[in-house]
């Protein structure tokens, strides 16, 4: 039913990977769209020569043209075809039986998204007949003569770092002639930095997220909420019976306990979160230790004069420290906002509760932490209390961690396959950027490696560019990523959930060293690529 645990489970994980999937997409349909641009924009310059042909043929410039548009077209549509049933029939499926691996729900049925699926073919187009079109126009305003000659190289020019004579001055030969053509190729380094930076930021953003959600459970239910359980006292036990209860927290399998007031109330955030249960805990101590430690920005917390506020709560509440809360249909004011990731909590002391209930709270609840905290111990031992006259009920944090680690294993799936195709698309980007500067500037590595350059330098001559623009693409990307994954785990987290904004070192170095693996083998690959060139051939005149 509603409300219920696998209903929660379900909904909340199908909330956070529906978030994923209004940020993700955009992203990489950019950098996808970038990459399809560089491609056609190539392919027609490469086409130059029988342009010049069709050209002197008689051919019209917009029949010419219209050869270009058409490929694009045909290669868009074609290729967004093909994605949008994988998407639909595919991925869609798969992150379905992701989300409701573990749990007994009927099949999830398929739709075909048509409004999506046109908008993508229309961006497409944009991206694949736009740059054919342009392009073709730009070189058909030449003269067909001029069309069956080798497009002349870009004309290179005095840059901002020659100016800085006590570095320039301290450059190799090479290192000079590098920095010059990175300049002197300004699309293709625009294309490769933000290339790069695009891959990198997913891939950081997907990490991230995974250790985020990772985070959670160690900090949550071992640092910050310490006990193993909570037990509630009925209020018409008698006194026997709750000395009885009070007798078996004396007994060996308890490590502590302290007697507070607690009781839920609900709260509807419209707009927000809808309907939330709020739990509220008073002691008569100046803080809950060692039970729960009441942190903000890694400072203590003392309960004192107002309320101290979980997290969540407070982001859903819109308040801050000295604003008032209204609770129950009382205004509390904020003293403190405490760290807190799972549930919503409101702390007070006995006198605060006072002041805003008029009534002196009976304490009715035990925290309790024991000395074997496993979860077949926990579980054992709220059973025995469970038995007891005194107690209406038990919560055991083992609930919890179940309900938070269902939607953590939901997002670490979904995030795996995007963290995938990041890694994917960083090696389409590279491979396909590499290989239109292979191409288009054969003759002129050819020229250097008849004037006696090595092989090793050959390949470093053009492939050290890439390096560089790899370089500035990593840095630009971790810092895109950075401020991607903190708006994408407030974005994803569910009402009740707020995940864990720190990340490991590995989130900052995986994308590096996938990078750099990138560029290794295709390094390799470019030095095998031009051992094996004629590179006398390739200096022939197309003449």
């Amino acid at each position: 039913m509603p409300g219920g645990q696998g209903y929660l489970m379900y909904s909340n994980a199908s909330a956070s990977i529906r978030s994923v999937g209004n940020i993700f997409p955009v992203v990489l349909f950019m950098v996808a769209a970038m990459v399809t641009f560089t491609t056609m924009t190539r392919f027609v310059d490469e086409e130059r020569t029988n342009a010049g042909i069709f050209k002197a043929l008689g051919y019209q410039n917009k029949d010419i043209v219209a050869k270009f548009v058409l490929y694009g077209f045909l290669a868009g549509t074609v290729g967004t075809v093909l994605g949008t049933l994988l998407g639909h029939y595919l991925l869609a499926g798969v992150i379905s039986d992701v989300i409701t691996a573990g749990m007994v729900v009927g099949k999830s049925q398929e739709y075909f998204y048509w409004s999506y699926s046109l908008l993508a073919l229309a961006l497409s187009w944009v991206s694949s007949v736009l740059p054919a079109y342009l392009v073709a126009r730009r070189e058909l305003h030449d003269e067909a003569a001029q069309l069956l000659l080798p497009k002349p190289p870009v004309k290179g020019s005095k840059i901002l770092l020659e100016r800085l004579s006590f570095i320039w001055s301290r450059l190799s030969f090479t290192h000079k002639v590098t920095a010059r053509n990175i300049f002197r190729y300004k699309q293709r380094m625009l294309m490769t930095i933000f290339g790069v930076a695009g891959s990198v930021a997913l891939l950081f953003a997907g990490l991230g997220i995974q250790s985020s959600v990772g985070g959670v459970v160690d900090r949550q239910f071992e640092q910050i909420q310490q006990y193993q359980m909570i037990v509630a006292e009925k209020s018409s036990a008698t006194e026997q019976e709750k000395a009885d209860l009070e007798s078996a927290l004396q007994f060996e399998p308890i490590h502590a306990y302290q007697k507070i007031y607690s009781k839920s109330i609900e709260k509807d955030f419209k707009g927000k979160a809808g309907l939330q249960t709020i739990t509220i805990m008073v002691t008569s101590r100046e803080n809950f230790k060692p039970f729960i430690a009441l942190e903000e920005n890694g400072q203590e917390v003392q309960v004192t004069d107002g309320a101290v506020v979980s997290q969540k709560l407070a982001q859903l509440a819109d308040v801050t420290v000295g604003d008032k809360l209204e609770l129950d249909g009382k205004e509390i004011k904020v003293s403190a906002i405490s760290e807190n990731y799972v549930g919503h909590f409101v702390y007070l002391n006995r006198a605060t509760y006072e002041q805003v209930y008029g009534t002196s709270p009976q304490d009715n609840t035990y925290l309790v932490k024991l000395k074997e905290p496993t979860p077949l111990n926990t579980e054992k031992e709220a059973a025995a209390f469970m038995k007891k006259t005194a107690v209406s009920g038990v919560v055991q944090n083992a609930t919890a961690i179940h309900l938070f680690e269902s939607v953590a294993n939901s997002l670490n799936k979904t995030m795996a396959i995007l963290i995938l195709v990041s890694v994917l698309l960083a090696i389409v980007i590279l491979y396909n950027l590499t290989n239109i500067n292979v191409a288009e500037r054969i003759r002129e590595l050819s020229t250097i490696k008849v004037l006696g350059f090595h092989n090793k330098e050959v390949t470093l001559y053009i492939y050290r560019e890439t390096m560089v623009l790899s370089f500035v693409g990593i840095v630009l990307g971790l810092v895109a990523g950075y401020y991607l994954h903190q708006f994408l785990i407030q974005m994803i987290s569910p009402a009740t959930i707020l995940f864990y904004p720190r990340v490991s070192w590995e989130v900052y170095a995986l994308p590096i060293v996938a990078v750099t693996v990138i560029l290794a083998l295709l390094g390799l690959f470019v030095n095998h690529h031009l051992r094996k060139v004629d590179m006398l051939e390739a200096l022939k005149s197309v003449e």
